[in-house]
This record gives C-alpha cells, structure tokens and sequence, in this order.
C-alpha cells in the first residue's frame, strides 16, 4: 500500500477541517469584547473610544458592541464575526493573538469569514484599532451583500453587460431592480425596499463634459440630478449643515464623496445620501446612493452604497 507524504495528508486534514468550520454570525456591525473578570468599566471606556458615527439625518454609530468575559467565552460566542480580545498583557491574549505588538489579529479563529483581534489597554493606537475593525465590518458585510443573499446576491451577466455598453460597469445586485433606464439622457438608477416604506437607490450620471472643479460644484451638481431625475423630488436639497466632503479616486478619476443628509421641504421629508462625484479625460459621473427609511437607520444603506460604488469602472480607463 502506498502512504501519501505527510505534508499531503496535513494539507488535506487542514482542508477537511476548514470545510467543516461554521461560518461566523450575529450582527454583520457587531463587535464583540471579550474583557478579563473585574474589568467591566475597562472594556466599556475602550468600547468609547473606538466608536465611530457616521453623519445622515442624525449622528449614527457605526459598531454595535456586546461584551463577555473571558470565562463565559464559549458556545454561540465563538462564532462572532468580530471579536476584540482585551488583556492586561500579550501573553494572557489567545494563543492566536500573541505574535503581533499593540494590536495583533487573526482569521477564522473559531469560525468561517470571522476577525479576531487582540489588544492590551493603554499599549495600542484607538483610531488604529477602529480602522482595523471597521475595515472588517466592510468586509463583511460585502460578503453579505454579494455572498450570502445567494439567488439575489450577485449582479446579472445581463446588467452588467448592459451597463459595460455604456462604456462602464458596476457591481449591483440582483435585489436591486431596474427603476430607470435613460442612457441617452445620463441616467440610470436602481432600487430596492430596505422596510416597509423604506427605499435604496442606487444611481449613476454621466456625462462627456468635464466636470465640477471644486467641491461646492460637486455639491451643486448632485442636487440638480436629484431635482431633474428622482421621482417627486423637484424640491430636493442637500442640507449642507449636515455634509461630509472627502477627496477621493476611483479607477484613474478623481473628485470628492460627500456624505450627509437630503431634505425635501415640500413633502416634508429627509433621508441619508452618499455620492461620489467624479471627473476624468471620459467625462464626468456622479455614483449615488440614497436612502429613504423614515424612523429607521441608514449608517449600514450608506456603508452598502460605498460598497457597491467602489465596484465601478470605466471601461477603457487603463487603456
């Protein structure tokens, strides 16, 4: 009889066990803290410190946390997609966790698509922390939104094909249907229901002309689609008290993503947006998300829209 070498046999048994391995779960912004007995005031100033908010209709908080000690650790636990390990010193951290400085991590510890991290308060950078932990939210919920819907998930070879006639793609799923189809005009938007009232839309506008050449045009322009294109909305306004503005690039172009809140006066009514307003030597696009879910929250629709925006191209861009 023939042995297989043990590397072989190692391979595969490491193969064997990964398969089997239950994938993460709980709160796709979750994250869970896992503190020594006695240190409840600790872990909940860390919590504070690494909290971020994300500005709409109203400041929002981008994590949700959850808490254990490390002794009732174990069960459903376990599976956590993000779990931030907290210890007076490296070497009482999680076998995993003790190779890395301030801030060490490690995946799929206990469970598929998981994050884990550990840290020891007082010897680790907070916003580097929150950047790390952020980072692994987007990650998963990107699975989510692109893996884990499995029929509706992924985009169409029929979309995307539509849309790469136009001479640029983007990722959308297939939850999202096709609300307007204008590409003569500049236009194209889908939509989905997020509640019973609530409304995702997902939007693109181009143009061969060049664009904005400052934020305040980026501004002015996105607000003169919503008026023209959105349904009902000829009274739009983006309420610039309430407006985040960032430089951004994005597949050779480059302009600004404004984040914040649109108010309709009119109808008495206001949601959250995100926009990347872009400009290249192919034209000019604004790539748009809008969320309308009166009562409801919009951090997550926002951090979607970013999502399914960074999957855009232009065609010929690297030509």
């Amino acid at each position: 009889m023939i042995r297989p070498p043990a590397a072989i046999v190692l391979v595969a048994a490491l193969l064997f066990a990964a398969g089997c391995m239950k994938g993460s779960e709980g709160p796709i912004e979750g994250v869970l803290i896992v503190y020594p007995a006695g240190s409840e005031r600790m872990a909940d100033s860390v919590s504070t410190l690494l909290q971020r908010t994300i500005r709409t209709i109203d400041p929002e908080p981008v994590f949700t946390f959850a808490f254990c000690t490390d002794s009732t650790f174990a069960g459903t636990l376990r599976s956590r997609r993000t779990i931030l390990f907290l210890a007076d010193s490296v070497e009482a951290l999680p076998r995993q966790l003790r190779g890395g400085g301030g801030i060490s991590s490690a995946r799929d510890v206990w469970a598929r698509d998981q994050r884990v991290f550990g840290a020891v308060p007082g010897d680790f950078d907070p916003e580097a922390l929150s950047d790390s932990l952020e980072a692994a939210y987007h990650r998963h919920l990107r699975t989510y939104l692109f893996k884990e819907f499995v029929s509706t998930s992924m985009s169409s070879p029929e979309r995307m094909d539509s849309l790469a006639s136009l001479g640029f793609v983007m990722d959308v799923p297939r939850s999202y249907s096709t609300r307007e189809w204008r590409p003569d005009d500049g236009f194209i938007q889908f939509q989905r229901r997020v509640s019973n009232e609530g409304l995702m839309m997902v939007s693109i506008r181009w143009t061969g002309q060049p664009g904005p050449s400052d934020a305040a045009g980026a501004v002015s322009w996105r607000q003169e689609m919503a008026r023209r294109f959105f349904y009902n909305a000829s009274q739009d306004s983006v309420d610039i008290s309430r407006l985040e503005i960032l430089p951004i690039e994005r597949g050779g172009l480059s302009g600004w993503r404004l984040t914040g809140a649109w108010i309709n006066p009119h109808h008495l009514n206001a949601g959250g947006f995100t926009s990347y307003v872009l400009r290249g030597g192919t034209g000019s696009f604004i790539l748009d998300a809008e969320v309308f879910n009166p009562g409801g929250e919009k951090e997550p629709f926002i951090r979607e829209g970013w999502i399914l925006m960074d999957t855009f191209a232009v065609e010929d861009q690297d030509e």
